[in-house]
Formats: structure tokens, C-alpha cells, sequence
């Protein structure tokens, strides 16, 4: 799976409805204070989400072709608008911004890394996909069988929609029902897809279909069984990546999913809260 994916015609220079939303989301995060966070939850929502969906196009344009050690010392580049503005959008984004968001994920492993470091499985666009799982889910599994780009884009989007079916004991009996229906046709025609691509290696490789099935595993989605015991029998994994196919064939027949951190979806604290607050990194380890 090679990535071939080239990015959009991104903004060179934005003409802001609103200058003082780049001061502020151009800020290291902890110099942000709660007077200037409520004086942009107070700006026109429709003018506000679009300065943010442009903020990002513009520092993704910025980072083309740049290596991670690069961006590291580069002087034009920005560190923390995308995160930041990946913490706004939670309250103004509009459908477009879904795209934007997703954006992020198309580009090079260095880029992503760049905008959305790893804390032990927490990146701050976890909660962008939550709220796209929750409007426009078809989204996400578009994403997943796009051609070109990184394991490292999918990953996050296979293991935030795992977290998703961990959720499951809030709510009544038919939300349940359909937020599960959902997971499985997701993960279903995905898996599908990469059974079929597999090994020409157009949308997936060993590495992305472990994750996935990973990913499964973790939902406890059993209806997708006969699927998980294929791309095992057709060497398409990685053990090391998501262990025995009957370990995981058996964690899979109760239907039961892992028990995985809560992504929080407020701005305020993903902006202001200590992250051990908002991710205790106890999930079920199912895998070594």
C-alpha cells in the first residue's frame, strides 16, 4: 500500500472574517486563557467555523512535503493550530468541516505526528470523529477504503470507531441497536473491501488489517466473525499486531466490547484539563 495520495489546492494566504481567531489558536495551549476561549464561542458561529475549516487547510499547505525533523525546527509552521482548532470545532464545525478534519489523516505519517502527537492512544482528533461517527458516520467508512494513504490515518479512525461500541451501555435498548447495526456494517464493507484488494495492497496491507481486525475485536462485533477467520486463513495479519485468531475468535462470540477510555467531546476541558483527567489510559488490554 503506497502512499500516493496529493493534497488539495491549499490557501496560500486567508483574509479572516475574524484576525484574532488565529492569534488565539496559534497560541501554545496553555497560554489560552478562558477569557479568550469564551470571546470565540461568542464570535458568528457560521464566520467562526469557517476561519477554523480554512486555518487548517492553510497550515496543512504549509507542511507539504516536510519531514518530521523539519517541521520540528521549521519557522513558518505552526505546532498548535491544528490541535486547537481541532478542540474548537467541537462546538462550531459544520459539515464541511468534517472534510477538513479528515484532511489531517490524509497526509504523510510525519504530518499527522506532527499535528496529533500520541498520548497512549489519545490524539486530539479523537473527538472530531466521535461527533462525525455520530452525524455523518458514511464519512468515515468512505475514508477507510480510500486508496493512497497512510496505516497511520486509518488506525485512528478503526480504533476511535472501536471506542464507539464501548459507549454502548448508555443509551436505550434501540440506540443500542443502532449504533451497533452501524459499527458492523462499517467495519463489514471495509472488511470486505480489503479482502478483495488483498494482496494487491491498493487499500490495505498486512499492518492496516490487523489494526482493523484489532479494532473488531475490541468492539466486540461478533457478527463479524466469518470475516476476521478469513483474513487469518488468507495470511492478510500481523500476530504481532492483533494476536491469535482464536483468542480473538473467542473474546468475539459474547458480543461483549472492550472496556475503553471516553473521549470527551467538550472544548473546555480538552483545552484547559490536565490530559490524565480526560484520558486515565485504562483500557482492557486484549492484546500484549
Amino acid at each position: 500500500m503506497n502512499y500516493t495520495f496529493k493534497g488539495k489546492d491549499y490557501p496560500k494566504e486567508l483574509k479572516l472574517h475574524h484576525p484574532e481567531v488565529e492569534t488565539i489558536l496559534s497560541k501554545d495551549p496553555l497560554d489560552i486563557t478562558l477569557r479568550e476561549m469564551n470571546h470565540l464561542y461568542d464570535l458568528p458561529l457560521e464566520s467562526f467555523t469557517e476561519d477554523e475549516n480554512n486555518l487548517i487547510l492553510r497550515e496543512l499547505g504549509r507542511q507539504q512535503g516536510k519531514t518530521l525533523d523539519e517541521l520540528a525546527v521549521d519557522k513558518i509552521v505552526n505546532p498548535f493550530i491544528v490541535r486547537n482548532t481541532l478542540v474548537c470545532l467541537t462546538t462550531s464545525y459544520d459539515f464541511n468541516s468534517f472534510d477538513v478534519v479528515l484532511e489531517i489523516l490524509r497526509q504523510t505519517e510525519d504530518i499527522i505526528n506532527f499535528n496529533l502527537p500520541d498520548y497512549d492512544g489519545f490524539t486530539y482528533i479523537l473527538p472530531m470523529l466521535s461527533l462525525m461517527f455520530e452525524y455523518k458516520p458514511q464519512y468515515l467508512e468512505k475514508f477507510m477504503l480510500e486508496g493512497g494513504i497512510t496505516v497511520r490515518g486509518k488506525r485512528i479512525v478503526a480504533e476511535q470507531l472501536s471506542r464507539v461500541a464501548s459507549d454502548l451501555n448508555v443509551g436505550n435498548e434501540d440506540h443500542k441497536k443502532k449504533i451497533r447495526e452501524q459499527l458492523v456494517s462499517i467495519f463489514g464493507n471495509v472488511m470486505e473491501a480489503y479482502i478483495s484488494d488483498y494482496p494487491e495492497c491498493r487499500l490495505c496491507d498486512k499492518q492496516l488489517v490487523s489494526h482493523v481486525v484489532k479494532a473488531i475485536v475490541n468492539a466486540g462485533l461478533g457478527e463479524l466473525s466469518e470475516q476476521v477467520w478469513t483474513v487469518y486463513e488468507n495470511d492478510m495479519i500481523d500476530k504481532a499486531i492483533c494476536g491469535d485468531r482464536d483468542v480473538n475468535l473467542s473474546l468475539m462470540k459474547d458480543n461483549t466490547p472492550a472496556d475503553m477510555n471516553y473521549v470527551e467531546t467538550d472544548p473546555y476541558p480538552l483545552m484547559f484539563l490536565p490530559l490524565h483527567y480526560l484520558w486515565p489510559n485504562d483500557d482492557t488490554e486484549n492484546f500484549e
